[in-house]
């Protein structure tokens, strides 16, 4: 999906060195090994990727920089002094400076906290006081980003291999719902005293299913994105059916947020694609597959005999109801219209679809918007009596909202309110959440049975805590010029437009998820990818990437 190459140019070309395919190997290392590997079954699976994620930048990293240094002190020509890569990588955009004054923040709040040692790895000692994004993480998570948005190489390889390592994991977990154990994850806590909660909240080789969630958040709108951005007929084939097994994954991991961070991708990516033909039809073909593999789940679970983990609403709603074969049938019939009126023009008619089919798709997305806010506010505000039961549960919002998501947030706004003016700017310190919440444990055990919280379930307000309004600002700056970048350069490169869907999705998954280093890096993996094919297309370099 690279640019098209230029004529014959007097420009120098961009050449596959050894510092891009390190970078590249970087990527798939980080969607293949990373998520599958652990040391001993579920038993320290966050610490397991968390050093592997540690290793693995850190050797990468250290490789690449030694080698772009060497090329830059022994050559003096303007194309050696830019390290072979699209533009000087010292020149720094808006997203790169965004994710310097973040770690730099972080860096400024580890010094001040007083808890120095807990602040560099993000945990120390009791294992519940902290999930690893210390300093050190993010001082990685920083060079991978930089390392990534100045040697990415635009390969078709690197994509096959997200897509399979991405497969492997939703299939394993698709399994493992079922109860089907193929690495006798399961078997190896027969007779534990764990083994109930290993059974109901690990999944896969991925761990808490909850990883599970936050991954398939950043690969099903990427292999969704893909399957209608790219022209390669059997990649699309091959997104399409990782698009099929990865929401099969996103429905047994029975965690909402995911499903709140891949419908709202969904939703805009309507608005976006509804000018052309045929990504419209792509689009309408992609949600047709995925009501169809949520139907092969059904076919599933009468095989199984209803013997799985169990449902959450969103879960049960597309394994169950029998209003996901009408929405695969109406997709399918819009996807078949769109072919067949494709088909019918000459090959010289526009793409271009009326500026009413772009309108009503706008207008549908912004009314369930409205009305999304609209039954929050009344459910909230005005009837706060009526039993809400499913997924009508989430448009009442209190203490008990969201697995008592709503109980974190509401005080860790009485927390912030309560910190010194040194703290509000930035911060207590990367993980230090547990300590600032700590007077609430009691109240905690009385109410939801559950005596202590590492972090507030909401990224934003999280890092409003720990690293103040300095390096929450500094954040959304980051994802914010991210998204800006992204759908600016996604005219010259589609690449940029997927991209844009998996920011957005994991952006909207974090208002009620919890940052780790088992989720996070691949986060930072398409910003940074994004930040490649914007720094490529305004290169004046020739490209020689096969790309597709």
């Amino acid at each position: 999906m690279a640019v098209k190459k230029t004529a014959k140019s007097n420009q120098p070309r961009l050449r596959f060195t050894v510092r891009h395919a390190l970078t590249d190997i970087y990527v798939v290392m980080l969607f293949t090994f990373f998520p599958l590997f652990l040391s001993n079954y579920y038993a320290a699976a966050r610490r397991d990727k968390f050093w592997s994620f540690l290793i693995i930048t850190a050797v990468i990293g250290v490789a690449v920089g030694i080698i772009s240094l060497v090329n830059l002190f022994t050559r003096n020509s303007e194309y050696n002094r830019k390290l072979n890569t699209h533009r000087d990588p010292f020149s720094l955009s808006l997203t790169d400076i965004g994710f310097f004054a973040f770690a730099g923040v972080t860096l400024i709040s580890t010094l001040a906290s007083g808890r120095i040692g807990h602040c560099l790895m993000g945990l120390s000692g009791n294992v519940s006081n902290g999930r690893n994004m210390g300093l050190i993480t993010i001082l990685l998570l920083l060079g991978a980003y930089m390392m990534i948005s100045r040697f990415f190489f635009d390969k078709k390889v690197v994509y096959y291999c997200i897509f399979g390592g991405i497969t492997i994991v939703s299939v394993l977990a698709i399994l493992n719902y079922y109860y089907i154990d193929p690495l006798g994850m399961f078997e190896a806590y027969k007779g534990s005293s764990s083994y109930d909660t290993v059974i109901n909240d690990f999944t896969s080789t991925i761990g808490n299913k909850n990883y599970l969630s936050a991954l398939i958040c950043v690969a099903l709108p990427f292999s969704f994105g893909m399957a209608i951005a790219t022209e390669d007929k059997i990649m699309r084939i091959v997104a399409y059916v990782s698009t099929a097994l990865q929401f099969m994954g996103l429905i047994v991991a029975t965690s909402d947020g995911g499903f709140l961070g891949c419908f709202a991708a969904f939703a805009v990516m309507a608005v976006v694609v509804s000018r052309s033909r045929k990504k419209l039809m792509r689009y309408c073909a992609g949600i047709a597959v995925m009501m169809l593999g949520a139907k092969v789940l059904w076919l599933f679970d009468l095989i199984m005999k209803g013997n799985s983990k169990g449902y959450s609403s969103f879960s049960e709603f597309f394994i169950s109801n029998n209003a996901v074969f009408v929405i695969l049938v109406i997709f399918a019939i819009f996807a078949g219209i769109l072919f067949y009126d494709s088909k019918r023009k000459n090959e010289d008619a526009t793409d271009e679809l009326s500026k009413i089919v772009f309108y009503t798709i706008l207008a549908v997305v912004c009314l369930a918007a409205v009305g999304f806010a609209g039954l929050m506010i009344y459910f909230t505000f005005i009837d706060k009596e009526t039993a809400l039961t499913g997924m009508l549960r989430f448009f009442r919002f209190n203490e008990y909202w969201g697995t008592h998501r709503g109980y974190f947030w509401i005080n860790s706004f009485e927390v912030y309110s309560n910190m010194n003016f040194w703290q509000k700017l930035f911060g207590a310190g990367p993980e230090t959440f547990y300590y600032m919440f700590q007077p609430y444990f009691s109240e905690m055990s009385e109410l939801f049975n559950e005596g202590s919280t590492n972090a507030a379930h909401n990224v934003y307000i999280n890092y409003l805590i720990t690293q103040g309004i300095f390096g929450l600002a500094a954040y959304l700056m980051f994802i914010g010029s991210a998204v800006v970048s992204s759908i600016k350069n996604s005219k010259l490169n589609p690449l940029s437009l997927v991209c844009a869907f998996v920011i957005l999705a994991y952006a909207v998954q974090d208002i009620v998820n919890i940052a780790n280093p088992v989720n996070v890096p691949w986060f930072i993996i398409f910003i940074a990818v994004n930040e490649s094919t914007r720094l490529r297309a305004n290169s004046t370099y020739e490209l020689t990437s096969n790309g597709f």
